[in-house]
């Protein structure tokens, strides 16, 4: 993913890191999440703690994106509809993209506009 940033933005799309759990199962704060971009190199994008979400904390953890795993989701300002969706992590059914696939579905969506 780190490879790619540059070129998802340049595409158009904004990155949002999302942490729902933290090292040891812990609440996800924004610090925490600020720790994971920096421990993989990441310089871009924003970033949420889920345990910190308002006017709900947890919200993303509590979506149907994310059952036990983690999630990309694509969705143009123009329309604010989820055109895209995948899912990252060990459960079954998962299809675990790298960012150059999220790429590709980023230059698609953008290019569909």
């Amino acid at each position: 993913m780190v490879a790619v940033e540059d070129d998802i933005r340049a595409a158009g799309a904004e990155i949002i890191w999302v942490l729902e759990m933290g090292a040891g199962f812990t609440p996800g704060t924004a610090e925490e999440c600020l720790d994971f971009m920096t421990e993989i190199g990441s310089a871009a994008g924003w970033c949420v703690g889920d345990d910190e979400t308002e006017p709900e904390a947890d919200v993303w953890d509590e979506s149907p994106f994310s059952v036990g795993r983690g999630f990309d989701i694509i969705t143009p300002r123009e329309t604010m509809e989820i055109v895209y969706t995948t899912s990252h992590g060990t459960p079954s059914g998962n299809e675990n993209p790298d960012g150059t696939v999220i790429l590709e579905e980023v230059q698609a969506v953008v290019d569909g506009l």
